[in-house]
C-alpha cells in the first residue's frame, strides 16, 4: 500500500495491520500507543475544535496522520509532534501530500516540569511570521503523559486559546472533580485556575486498536489564563501552597503548611488566617475551593511580605 493510497482509506484495524507490517511497527506500550479506528469520532473532532482556514494547530502524538491529514483539511497549518522513530518515518511519508503541515520528530516533554523548549520556540517563530495570535490544541493524547502535558501546555507561554483532547476517563474525571472529593488534586485545581472544560463524548476501548485496558473521554478545554490573574499574588507561591496541601492529602490544613518551614509564618499565624476564613483548624486542604485556596495562598503571602 502507496502512502498515496494510505491517505485515501480509513485505518481500521486490518489497514493498520497491514501499514504496520509493512513498516515494521508494533504498537509500544510505553507511549500509549492506542489508535483512535472510530471513524465518526475521528471525523468529529476538528468540528468539536471550531477549526477553520485561519486556525493554527499543535497535535501531540502524530501517530499514523489519521487525525492529523483532518486538521489540516480544515485549518492553516499544524504542527504535529512523534516521539517514536518509525511511527516519524511511516508518518512522514503519509503526510508527504501535505504542504501545510510541520511534523516534528520530539518527545513534547523534556522533563515532566517543562515542554521541550524547541517545540514553543518554533510554534511562536511561525506565529510572528505569519502574523497569527493564537493556536489550538488537538489531540489523542498519550494517556501516560497526559498530566504533566495538560499543566505545562496551561501554564507555559504558547498562545492557547483552546483544547480538544482525547484522554482517559480517570484523568477526565479529575479535570472535573470538585472538593471533598477522591478525583480532587493538583490537575483539578490547576485546570479550572486557566480554564473551563467540557467532556464532549465518552469512549468504550473498542474505539481504539489494540484496544486498551480503559474507557476514554473526548474533551473541550477553553483558555482563560486572565480570569484569576489578579487575584493571584505569586503564582508559584500559590502552586507550592496547592502541592504541599495536596501531597499529604491526610494531614489537615495546619499541618500541611506548617511543613513548609515558611519564613515568619508560626503556626499560631497559620491557626489565626484559618480562624480568619471561618474555618475549622481540623479541616483538611482537600475540601477548599479554588477561590479559597487563592484567597488562603493571598492572606499567607501577606504574612511573608
Amino acid at each position: 500500500m502507496s502512502s498515496k493510497e494510505i491517505n485515501f482509506v480509513p485505518h481500521t484495524p486490518s489497514v493498520l495491520k497491514q501499514i504496520f507490517s509493512r513498516w515494521g511497527i508494533t504498537p509500544n506500550k510505553r507511549f500509549g500507543q492506542n489508535f483512535l479506528i472510530d471513524q465518526n469520532i475521528l471525523l468529529s473532532i476538528p468540528g468539536m475544535a471550531d477549526l477553520n482556514e485561519s486556525d493554527v494547530v499543535l497535535e501531540i502524538g502524530t501517530g499514523t496522520g489519521g487525525l492529523t491529514r483532518l486538521l489540516a483539511e480544515c485549518s492553516k497549518h499544524v504542527f504535529t509532534v512523534e516521539v517514536d522513530n518509525k511511527l516519524y518515518e511511516l508518518s512522514s511519508d503519509i503526510l508527504k501530500l501535505y504542504k501545510n503541515v510541520t511534523l516534528i520528530h520530539a518527545d513534547i516533554l523534556k522533563t515532566k516540569h517543562e515542554i521541550n523548549p524547541e517545540i514553543p520556540t518554533l510554534i511562536h517563530n511561525w506565529l510572528t511570521e505569519h502574523n497569527q495570535s493564537h493556536i489550538k490544541v488537538v489531540s489523542n493524547l498519550p494517556y501516560n503523559i497526559s498530566t504533566p502535558v495538560i499543566i505545562n501546555l496551561l501554564e507555559g507561554d504558547l498562545p492557547i486559546s483552546l483544547m480538544v483532547l482525547m484522554l482517559q476517563s480517570e484523568i477526565t474525571e479529575r479535570l472535573m472533580a470538585v472538593p471533598g472529593t477522591r478525583e480532587y488534586g493538583i490537575l483539578s485545581i490547576l485546570t479550572r485556575l486557566f480554564s473551563d472544560v467540557q467532556v464532549m463524548k465518552k469512549l468504550s476501548p473498542e474505539s481504539f486498536w489494540p484496544r486498551p485496558d480503559v474507557h476514554s473521554a473526548l474533551v473541550k478545554i477553553c483558555v482563560n489564563r486572565e480570569r484569576f490573574a489578579g487575584r493571584i499574588t505569586d503564582y508559584h507561591f500559590f502552586k507550592k501552597i496547592v502541592y504541599a496541601i495536596f501531597t499529604s492529602r491526610r494531614k489537615t490544613l495546619l499541618n500541611s503548611l506548617e511543613g513548609l518551614n515558611l519564613p515568619g509564618i508560626s503556626r499560631d499565624c497559620l491557626k489565626g488566617i484559618i480562624r480568619d476564613m471561618h474555618l475549622d483548624e481540623r479541616v483538611r486542604g482537600e475540601v477548599l475551593t479554588l477561590d479559597q485556596l487563592i484567597s488562603f495562598s493571598r492572606a499567607i503571602y501577606t504574612f511573608l511580605k
